[in-house]
């Protein structure tokens, strides 16, 4: 999608990051800021792969579902106003996938975010380079918590790589991978990205997403995962009922026997009784 700029009236250089982001101002996107050809680079002309798109698909409608649930909003390639120290002007750009708390979303600044993605271009540098470099160091000029980058093709052995931001440093420091290979965001407390192992890579798919410990699914995989949870509960429940009724039916046995040893001592006094009566001593 097209850059949109807008210069403030008096040209100034700023040095920390309060200073240089004072004149980024939440203006309004206009509607031709929302045309374009969704995930199209202007600049390079050239379209997302089909593993950037199934990606960016996958990943996108899980994180909007950690979005609902935490209280947050999700865009994707969506305008977001971003401050250029070099050129003192605010411009438009647009993230792959990106979380903020703000809920109105109409005049966004990356200022407001908490976390951003980039699925990473590889066919072209110039365009690896924009999204590995560039786009990072736009967001950690603007104090973005973490930004992340997913590279998205199978017969690439990389995978994910997760910056936090320092705001001692003001860079963005970049995290390895954990042993069980999730990483844990601080921004968005519960979330984790799990990296699959190499041998499970498929197109567009090298990541697990989970939230608060769940994992979360998508479309089929998660009505096929929801009706086996449903069906393994039904098993445990009849599990269960069946247990209680042989339980019941052990209860009321004993009881049973137990009535009836009653009943039989009840008898054998009856019977001594009366031989007692007969002078008939046992």
């Amino acid at each position: 999608m097209a850059s949109l700029a807008i210069s403030p009236p008096e040209p100034r250089l700023y040095t920390d990051r309060d200073a240089r982001l004072a004149h980024l101002i939440p203006i309004p996107h206009s509607p031709e800021s929302m045309d374009g050809i969704p995930y199209y680079d202007e600049e390079f002309d050239m379209a997302a792969s089909h593993a950037h798109r199934k990606t960016i698909y996958f990943l996108g409608a899980l994180l909007d579902r950690v979005a609902e649930r935490a209280g947050l909003q999700g865009v994707s390639d969506y305008p977001i106003w971003y401050w250029f120290p070099d050129r003192d002007e605010q411009r438009i750009l647009y993230p792959d996938y990106a979380l903020t708390a703000n809920p109105d979303i109409r005049a966004l600044t990356a200022k407001e975010l908490l976390f951003a993605l980039e699925v990473v271009t590889t066919s072209r540098r110039a365009k690896e380079l924009k999204d590995t470099v560039r786009m990072r160091e736009h967001n950690r000029l603007h104090g973005v918590a973490e930004f992340v980058l997913v590279y998205p093709e199978p017969d690439d052995d990389r995978s994910v790589v997760w910056y936090r931001y320092d705001t001692r440093t003001d860079q963005y420091q970049p995290l390895p991978l954990p042993p069980d290979r999730r990483y844990r965001s601080q921004a968005i407390p519960g979330l984790e990205i799990e990296v699959r192992e190499p041998g499970e890579w498929t197109e567009g798919r090298k990541v697990r997403v989970h939230y608060r410990g769940e994992e979360l699914r998508e479309g089929a995989a998660e009505e096929q995962a929801r009706k086996a949870a449903q069906w393994q509960a039904e098993q445990e429940r009849q599990a269960r009922m069946t247990a209680e009724q042989q339980a019941a039916q052990e209860r009321q046995a004993k009881e049973q026997e137990r009535q009836a040893r009653m009943t039989t001592e009840q008898q054998v006094e009856q019977l001594l009784a009366r031989l007692r009566q007969a002078g008939l001593e046992p």
